[in-house]
């Protein structure tokens, strides 16, 4: 039980707060973390003076391309929380104590808070590596072509003179669009603040420190890149590469290929995989194959797949047998519903076989079991409900079931760059937990599940996507789980897998194996 806390929080001078932290707020309301607020108003942050190309661009920008709604449209907090404290920074002094101080990002930060609350300083900060904190955010990311764009979540603790970070995570940028790369940066940051602050209140000051204070420390006064927007020759040329850019992205998108499956006759022992060793499965046209997951039963191999559907623009479940030089049997359907399926994950337990396919477009995650394997299967039931979750993928570790899986907080943020976890002593459970270190992995090149996680010289191996690239479902990850348990959670990067030159492929998506046979899935050039 979390007892709602008290709340300053640090505001511009016009009483407004921007779109994505009033969302942030409101989630913390809802969930019960806040209950009075004060809002503190502090001078605005400067904005230099944009030149006159940059001031010309933005306005292209917004006829250019079609906007995500607006992350930064400003609420009148007097508004939505007319029962809330409005006072101004020169009266803080007689001010009640509070819980925590959160610093809005577009308050001024060039002061000094003399007494820290019990649960410290929040503050945001836009962009990651020599982009972090820069002006104007999102703009250096994508003109200078970088797949990836980053956010971080900083709290200064009591008895710690920096600031420490606790979130960390990046995501796509939105090709060539400062405006939708900012946007959707903002509205995915919203989510960071209620889950950290609720690990915070469940593990306590002092395992939340020790665990988070390995992380790169800064200056308590984050201090501003301040890199300023370029002049106006240099923009116009900047503007021209970008729509040069963009327009090569937009023919290379139309042309990228469709996702087949492939197959290796070797035994996978966790070494490096030979790309190039890898056959094609026959593919008849109009369908695209992906996410193989393999049960081999009586030395039979069975391979469960999405079998996607360009006439119907859906994909349903699909099963076939391959031997071992690669001849397959006719796909034949074994799960379909009105909604799209993918993702079979296909377990053993008890020795009965079960499937949870991906079902996140009717926010459900389904279990079924084979009534007679590998044709029939029927529900059994809803694990979850009115959730988005994709790529279910579990493992029974020490008494109990986990279930990773991948998910967004808002529907204008990526479902890729953030893996959570829930836990459960039942299989047959309705009641999942959700791990207080949610969300366990926040990198967009090592989130979204590939496979199911596996067992090397007893160690545990989470294979994930790597969808830092304009490619969605450009390469694979191992991740090495060192821990797992109901309170920390820890994982490293280990090994990928890269399409290339010397292996014919453009992307490589999931990966499952049995002894003598690794299955994957891939984008093979033309």
């Amino acid at each position: 039980m979390i007892t709602p806390l008290t709340a300053h929080i640090i505001v511009a001078e016009k009483n407004k707060l921007p779109a994505w932290e009033h969302e942030m707020l409101t989630q913390l309301f809802n969930e019960g973390f806040i209950k009075d607020i004060t809002f503190i108003t502090t001078p605005a942050k400067k904005i230099k003076q944009e030149f006159f190309a940059y001031r010309v661009f933005k306005k292209l920008e917004n006829q250019w391309f079609r906007s995500l709604p607006d992350a930064f449209k400003e609420i009148n907090l007097e508004e939505k929380y007319p029962d809330a404290i409005f006072t101004s920074l020169t009266d803080t002094a007689s001010l009640p104590e509070a819980d925590f101080v959160y610093i809005s990002c577009l308050a001024d930060n060039n002061y000094t808070i003399a007494s820290i609350p019990q649960y410290g300083i929040w503050s945001m900060v836009f962009g990651s590596g020599k982009y972090k904190d820069a002006e104007p955010p999102a703009f250096g990311e994508v003109m200078n072509d970088e797949t990836v764009i980053g956010s971080s979540l900083w709290v200064q603790l009591p008895g710690n003179s920096k600031m420490i970070n606790v979130y960390e995570g990046n995501t796509l940028t939105v090709p060539y669009s400062v405006k939708n790369s900012l946007n959707c940066l903002a509205w995915k940051s919203a989510s960071f603040f209620g889950y950290r602050l609720k690990e915070f209140l469940l593990a306590g000051n002092e395992v939340f420190l020790n665990k988070y204070n390995r992380i790169e420390k800064i200056d308590a006064t984050i201090a501003s890149i301040q890199k300023k927007a370029p002049g106006n020759f240099q923009l116009l040329f900047l503007f021209a590469r970008n729509i040069f850019r963009y327009l090569g992205y937009k023919l290379r998108k139309k042309n990228n290929g469709r996702f087949s499956l492939l197959y290796s006759n070797e035994t996978f022992n966790g070494g490096a995989l030979n790309l190039a060793s890898f056959k094609p499965v026959t593919m008849p046209k109009g369908v695209f194959h992906a996410d193989p997951f393999i049960i081999t039963k009586d030395g039979i191999n069975y391979i469960f797949f999405e079998e996607y559907m360009y006439l119907t623009n859906k994909a349903h479940i699909s099963v076939m047998k391959i031997d071992d030089r690669g001849n397959c049997s006719t796909p034949v359907i074994v799960l379909d519903k009105p909604y799209h399926l993918s993702y079979p994950f296909v377990f053993k337990w008890e020795g009965e076989y079960f499937m949870i396919p991906e079902t996140s477009a009717n926010k459900t995650v389904e279990l079924y079991k084979a009534a007679s394997f590998p044709y029939q299967w029927e529900l059994v039931m809803n694990l979850m409900e009115n959730i988005v979750l994709l790529d279910a993928t579990l493992i029974y570790e020490n008494n109990t079931w986990w279930m990773f899986g991948s998910t967004s907080n808002t529907p204008f943020a990526s479902t890729n760059d953030q893996l959570v976890l829930y836990y459960s002593n039942n299989l047959f459970s309705t009641n999942w937990t959700p791990h207080p270190q949610n969300p366990v992995a926040t990198d967009i090149a090592n989130c979204r599940p590939a496979g199911k996680i596996f067992r090397i010289n007893n160690e545990l191996f989470r294979p994930a996507q790597n969808n830092a690239s304009r490619q969605y479902g450009y390469a694979l990850t191992f991740n090495k789980i060192n821990r797992l348990t109901e309170t920390d959670y820890y994982e490293e990067k280990v090994s990928e897998i890269i399409p290339g030159k010397d292996n014919n492929l453009t992307a490589v998506h999931t990966f499952n194996f049995s002894d003598g046979l690794v299955l994957i899935d891939g984008i093979i050039k033309k």
